[in-house]
């Protein structure tokens, strides 16, 4: 990549998805498309991602050590432990206030880097934050206060980037998380008549509401994606996202072709 592309996955309500997003996604371009991807996580204090790493990283650790001193294990398994943790995409946990700073030391060393933001927008060092970022996406659950709140942060950001001088933003877009067929059209419908009259430029894909989300190899930081899972919405969101941030030169493969 000619330049290092970075996102984030964010809003500033709790529970719509943000992290577990960011992890599927970074797991889609990494493993999947084939770009060289960091997540920075400053969703401090949780910083969940960090948590999930260590967590799996330290399991496959001892998995791996087990294995090598039993003369009969499976060979296969220990290779396969081995490539995991050799290709695993970096996880890095930082605060706000230090972000920046992270985010360009990062530079020119990976082609696409997530940033775990928290929800609240006063934390020390968000506005320098936004405004080293290209593009920030943001998942919206289908209820009303869900909604507003991302009408609210959307908003909130632009006019503050409007005056933050230097800001690289380029565009925020939200996509519809927890999406069920079966419900009426009403919220949908409303809402995304709501975008294009105020120049939002929603994200055709959706993500379906599926207790898939809730098993550990979905949310994964060390293991691609399994292919049952990109038919959730997964494949959609990941194409989309590809034509957003890589607008200028999209990057084969990176519309998570599982084959």
């Amino acid at each position: 990549m000619a330049q290092t592309k970075y996102i984030a996955i964010s809003s500033q309500k709790g529970g719509v998805g943000k992290t577990t997003v960011t992890i599927i996604a970074a797991s889609a371009f990494h493993h999947l498309g084939g770009i060289r991807t960091a997540v920075v996580d400053c969703d401090f204090p949780q910083q969940s991602i960090v948590d999930f790493r260590d967590k799996e990283l330290s399991a496959l650790q001892r998995e791996l050590t087990h294995l090598q001193q039993d003369p009969e294990a499976n060979g296969k398994r220990i290779e396969e432990i081995e490539a995991a943790i050799a290709d695993a995409y970096p996880v890095i946990g930082c605060m706000v206030k230090d972000a920046a700073a992270q985010l360009q030391a990062l530079d020119g060393q990976v082609d696409l880097v997530f940033v775990d933001t928290p929800g609240t927008m006063n934390a020390e060092g968000i506005v320098d934050l936004w405004a080293r970022l290209d593009y920030i996406f943001i998942p919206v659950e289908p209820d009303k206060i869900s909604v507003s709140s991302t009408i609210s942060y959307i908003d909130t950001i632009q006019e503050i980037m409007q005056e933050h001088p230097g800001s690289r933003l380029k565009g925020i877009y939200p996509f519809w998380n927890k999406y069920i067929k079966s419900e009426k059209r009403t919220m949908y419908d409303r809402t995304e008549q709501y975008f294009a009259d105020n120049d939002i430029r929603q994200l055709d894909a959706r993500l379906e509401h599926s207790v898939n989300y809730r098993k550990d190899e979905m949310r994964s930081t060390m293991f691609p994606l399994k292919k049952q899972f990109l038919d959730l919405g997964v494949r959609s969101l990941i194409e989309e996202m590809s034509n957003v941030i890589f607008a200028d030169a999209v990057p084969a493969g990176a519309e998570a072709d599982a084959q």
